[in-house]
């Protein structure tokens, strides 16, 4: 328990500020930071005992891309804890290749994927598109992409959405791309770099540092929000599991969009109504580690970063983390094919066997069996989304339109990574989104404190 929890037990006393945090992820100990830095009071309430939230956990990330990412890690002192990344890469159904290099595509692939990486480049960052009503898939196939193209397009679709290619817009795809500064920094984010920085569980690091600089007493762990009623103009009543009852003037919701499936909202806010809508229109990403008893795949030359192309599985990354000897690779299950799995209401043995069938293919095979697989999402089909389907629309208005619901509703904020106008669901995201919600509340509150802005894009 961090310094912060000591001394408050859940159910002893009713509290209040002029701010209260829904959730302790990066974005919420990010806004709750910024505020305190503003002269703001806060409470930070997260219903679990840790820090850190399902932001999505890549251990990787550079200074041109992140530089929020960069820059906080770099303050809370985890820049020495680089580690160079060691090995190759795989792609499902290639040879190994080095980070810095594309897998051995044949000469008619590797052309067609250049020039469509090229065109939806420029198309990302354009104002607006000329095919919004178009898929991803049908974008590419009108510019002629191979088979081979086509499969990695829709592995980056079902990566960054947890949708299929033929699932989602064309539009949604381009104006994610966009926020991140074009298509090529999405490929690069997908990816690893021998560059980049390597920081085992970052979020999880940057988020305990971010408690640690709050005053004390503002994070308040075990405290499961239940209700919030701002019928009141001018305050908020803030219910919890425990009993407790916190009162503020402004809430900040900085938890994943799933939140609003368990979360009673009163009178309700566009945002919690949207959310019900897109229940059976989101996108679906887990998380499952598989822990091994040796490293194996660093026997093979390889650094245990790598992509599949026919299965669940669409993006593998080694922990970093050992334990007893114990080393795991974790995987992000996404996709439609991904949800089944939990629809079709297989038991965790045969998810597991589907995993482990589908992490041989992607690594040629004969791969040791692990110790043991954990599912890191105890009910992923609620909680394991880390990007929605969200942001499509049959124009640029639609989309904007969608994108403006999930901003401040009388004084109530979203702030949560999922909602970021840039790296939504990722860790630079998280810290946008967190920057972003702080400077909206000191701008209401009219204080002439400033907020200490990070880098930008």
């Amino acid at each position: 328990m961090t310094k912060m929890a000591q001394g408050y037990q859940a159910g002893s006393q009713t509290r209040s500020a002029e701010v209260i945090v829904v959730g302790a992820g990066v974005s919420g100990l990010q806004t709750a930071h910024k505020l305190q830095q503003a002269g703001i009071s806060c409470i930070v309430l997260e219903g679990s005992g840790n820090v850190g939230g399902q932001t999505f956990a890549r251990s990787t990330f550079n200074e041109v891309h992140h530089p929020r990412t960069y820059a906080v890690a770099k303050e809370c002192g985890l820049i020495d804890e680089h580690q160079p990344i060691r090995g190759k890469a795989m792609l499902e159904g290639f040879d190994a290749f080095e980070h810095d290099d594309q897998p051995a595509l044949a000469a008619e692939d590797a052309a067609c994927l250049f020039q469509i990486q090229a065109i939806l480049d420029t198309l990302s960052k354009r104002s607006e598109t000329s095919a919004p009503t178009m898929t991803v898939a049908e974008l590419v196939s009108s510019y002629g992409a191979t088979p081979t193209v086509a499969n990695l397009a829709n592995l980056w679709t079902r990566t960054i959405f947890g949708l299929s290619s033929n699932n989602v817009s064309a539009l949604q795809f381009l104006s994610h791309c966009a926020s991140c500064g074009g298509l090529l920094p999405v490929l690069e984010n997908l990816s690893s770099s021998s560059e980049e920085l390597v920081i085992p569980e970052v979020s999880h690091k940057v988020a305990s540092a971010l408690a640690q600089r709050l005053s004390e007493g503002t994070l308040q762990l075990h405290q499961k929000v239940t209700q919030i009623d701002h019928t009141s103009s001018d305050s908020c009543m803030i219910h919890t599991a425990s009993g407790d009852v916190f009162r503020s003037t402004t809430v900040v919701l900085a938890g994943s969009l799933s939140m609003f499936g368990e979360l009673q909202v009163c009178p309700t806010i566009t945002a919690a109504e949207n959310w019900e809508m897109m229940r059976n229109e989101q996108g679906f990403s887990t998380t499952v580690d598989v822990v091994f008893d040796q490293a194996w795949w660093q026997d093979r030359g390889l650094s245990g970063y790598a992509h599949g192309l026919t299965g669940p599985i669409t993006l593998v990354r080694p922990s970093g983390i050992e334990i007893d000897g114990l080393c795991s690779l974790s995987c992000q299950i996404a996709g439609e094919q991904a949800r089944g799995m939990w629809l079709w209401l297989m038991d965790a043995e045969e998810r597991e066997t589907l995993i482990l069938q589908h992490l041989s293919t992607i690594f040629g095979g004969n791969i040791p069996r692990p110790v043991q697989m954990i599912e890191q999402d105890a009910n992923p089909l609620l909680h394991g989304q880390q990007c929605l389907n969200y942001t499509c629309g049959e124009n640029a208005a639609g989309a904007a339109t969608r994108q403006a619901s999930w901003k401040t509703q009388g004084n109530i904020h979203i702030s949560g990574a999922d909602t970021s106008g840039i790296w939504r669901g990722h860790m630079e995201g998280a810290l946008t989104a967190g920057e972003r919600t702080a400077i909206d509340i000191v701008a209401a509150f009219g204080t002439s404190h400033a907020i200490a802005l990070a880098p930008r894009l």
